[in-house]
């Protein structure tokens, strides 16, 4: 259960790095490849019934940069699983 918990957290680290690694590098001349994003989903919809009204969406919008924070995240698990003797 405790991996689990890291490999989630370093995800979500990653995820949060890279997008702003992103957004930093927007502009750069350089290092504006790493900025670029595609976005999958599914636009929200709504379903009305009578008396109740939701609404249904999801969107991932994924860049270069989190992919490869996303790889470096899964280098570095195992070897923070070990140091932690977990």
């Amino acid at each position: 259960m405790k991996k689990k918990i890291i490999l989630i957290f370093l995800l979500i680290a990653a995820a949060i790095i890279g997008s702003i690694i992103a957004t930093a590098s927007n502009g750069v001349t350089y290092f504006n490849w790493l900025s670029y994003a595609k976005s999958v989903g599914v636009q929200p919809f709504t379903l009305d019934v009578v008396s109740i009204n939701l609404t249904f969406g999801i969107n991932f919008s994924l860049s270069v940069a989190q992919i490869i924070c996303f790889i470096i995240a899964l280098i570095v698990y195992p070897r923070v699983v070990k140091g932690l003797d977990v």
